[in-house]
């Protein structure tokens, strides 16, 4: 894929069940979603002016969907579903199986 992001933002695949082992329950009720990561900003925040570290390409993270909308912008390629989200939106990122 050879979308490309900026920042502290990344873009996920997401993935359509948990991956095996990985399930996270929210406390509140609202739903978990789970992506692989694509793609990955450069990790500067411009608004904090400093660096932060990003989940790397392959990585498995997981990110809360509100009750009101999606999270993060998203697009569709070939029937998969890619979501482009802040690095403040993950809850957990597990290294590349």
């Amino acid at each position: 894929m050879t979308h490309k992001v900026y920042g502290v933002n990344f873009l996920v695949q997401v993935l359509s069940e948990p991956p095996a082992g990985m399930t996270i329950h929210c406390p509140r009720g609202s739903p978990i979603r789970y992506g692989r990561v694509v793609a990955a900003g450069d990790g500067f925040d411009a608004g904090a002016n400093a660096f932060r570290e990003m989940p790397q390409v392959g990585a498995l993270v997981a990110f809360e969907e509100t009750p009101e909308g999606v999270e993060g912008h998203y697009f569709y390629v070939r029937h998969e579903e890619y979501r482009v989200l802040h690095l403040d939106a993950v809850i957990i990122a597990y290294p590349q199986e």
